[in-house]
């Protein structure tokens, strides 16, 4: 587990406006809505991190993060193609927004 949250930690010092990755290979996911889970809202730290890492792995299989006002913010993430269904798993997972990895867009609920 230390090899991967080093790894991750690397990625996010390099991509602090937001990545999304699979776990545990930590390849970039560059299709796509990305949806955080409600399972992993507000997991900040070493800790949150660790929770992600082990919500995603037993689930999706992809996590990403960002930083906003001094935290870094992990969530364990779904990713789906259809804009429709994208939109109504941020609702089912009480999100503010979703991202679109195609277009860069940032889409609020």
């Amino acid at each position: 587990m230390h090899t991967l949250l080093v790894k991750i930690k690397a990625i996010a010092a390099q991509n602090q406006e937001g990545f999304t990755i699979t776990i545990p290979a930590c390849e970039f996911v560059k299709s796509g809505y990305v949806i955080a889970m409600i399972d992993t809202q507000n997991s900040f730290g070493d800790a949150g991190l660790i929770r992600v890492i082990e919500v995603a792995t037993g689930t999706t299989g992809v996590m990403g993060g960002w930083a906003e006002d001094g935290l870094f913010y992990w969530d364990a993430v779904y990713i789906v193609h259809d804009r429709q269904t994208a939109i109504q798993l941020g609702r089912d997972n009480e999100q503010v927004a979703i991202y679109h990895l195609d277009t860069n867009e940032l889409i609020y609920l």
